[in-house]
């Protein structure tokens, strides 16, 4: 029984799916990096990346990611492995074994993915007949990645065995809140490596895509307060808003919070924005403050963000680009 398997997807739009199964293969892109052979580790991998200039100028993460995926398929794969490769079209896996170490074939079919392995397909099977959790793990929009926690459930399939979806399989998060949560902490990452000013304008934009006329503060007259805001435009209108923006790791406690409200006057408001939250201590000092104070953390911020974002200023869309895209509200049923 295999211990091991990796997905290879059959080109960016699972237009090699045939060849791939017809000249019992499967193939990598990355052509410029050429031979690969001589790499022996990871960090080879991404020497290799680094040092290629179609890839030098790709940021680390994207060199570390994709490094990754060449790393896996000409060094980690072996003879004897599990491969799998998704025809989208049919909604069915080829499922086979990898007979090959690996080989660098430029200039042969298909064009443009010169890092091959061949491989014995012994069946295909219908993305239907594995478990939700596997289904979920093989969804990765990876190029190449491990299957090796699906590996007994898939050589089960292969053999025709009915996988069993297992009592823990009613816990298991919804796919639509395990996106969203990933969502959330990516936009978080995006917030965390922000410039502290930058932030303020984008609370201040957020404050005007939210229908209210906002602006920052100048920086050596702000006396604490970072972005200012009203209803109307010419600032006649109550409530008046002042709003002290914080993008921080730690926790707002007492003292920063009694100074700014503090500076708050009759008919004003306060608005606290700390990605970082606040102390309880902090929290009570705003409830207790003559004038209303509302608190947001980073998560309020990110969902305020999300729900404006179509009428923020475009500018301000490009600090933290976003794409809507539309999944299932809730995972299929399982069957009976």
């Amino acid at each position: 029984m295999a211990e091991h398997a990796f997905m290879v997807r059959a080109g960016n739009d699972n237009e090699l799916v045939d060849e791939f199964e017809s000249r019992s293969l499967v193939a990598i892109g990355w052509e410029e990096l050429g031979d690969v052979s001589d790499v022996r580790s990871y960090e080879e991998m991404k020497a290799r990346f680094n040092s290629t200039d179609e890839y030098s100028e790709h940021n680390s993460r994207r060199i570390a990611q994709n490094a990754g995926q060449v790393n896996r398929f000409a060094l980690e794969m072996e003879k004897g492995h599990l491969v799998l490769s998704y025809d989208k079209t049919e909604r069915e896996y080829l499922i086979g074994e990898v007979t090959s170490g690996y080989e660098w074939k430029p200039g042969d079919h298909p064009p443009g993915y010169p890092h091959v392995r061949r491989v014995e397909w012994e069946d295909t099977v219908s993305r239907d007949e594995f478990t939700t959790s596997t289904k979920n793990t093989l969804g990765s929009t990876l190029t190449v990645f491990s299957l090796d926690s699906c590996a007994i459930e898939i050589t089960g399939v292969l053999s025709g065995e009915t996988p069993d979806e297992g009592e823990d399989e009613e816990d298991t998060v919804p796919f639509v809140d395990e996106v969203e949560n990933q969502a959330d902490e990516l936009i978080s990452d995006i917030l965390a490596n922000m410039d502290p000013f930058v932030f303020e304008e984008l609370v201040a934009a957020v404050l005007r895509a939210m229908g209210y006329h906002a602006k920052k503060t100048r920086d050596s007259q702000d006396r604490g307060i970072d972005v200012v805001a009203h209803p109307d435009s010419l600032g006649f209108e109550e409530p008046y808003i002042k709003a002290q923006v914080k993008r921080q790791q730690s926790k707002v406690g007492s003292p920063d919070m009694r100074a700014f409200t503090g500076t708050l006057g009759n008919g004003e408001r306060g608005l606290f924005v700390s990605t970082g939250g606040y102390t309880s201590e902090a929290q009570e000092a705003a409830r207790n403050a003559e004038q209303r104070v509302t608190l947001i953390d980073r998560d309020e911020f990110i969902d305020l963000l999300i729900q404006h974002y179509d009428a923020l200023d475009p500018e301000y869309q490009a600090t933290v680009p976003l794409k809507q895209v539309y999944i299932p509200s809730q995972d299929p049923p399982l069957e009976e």
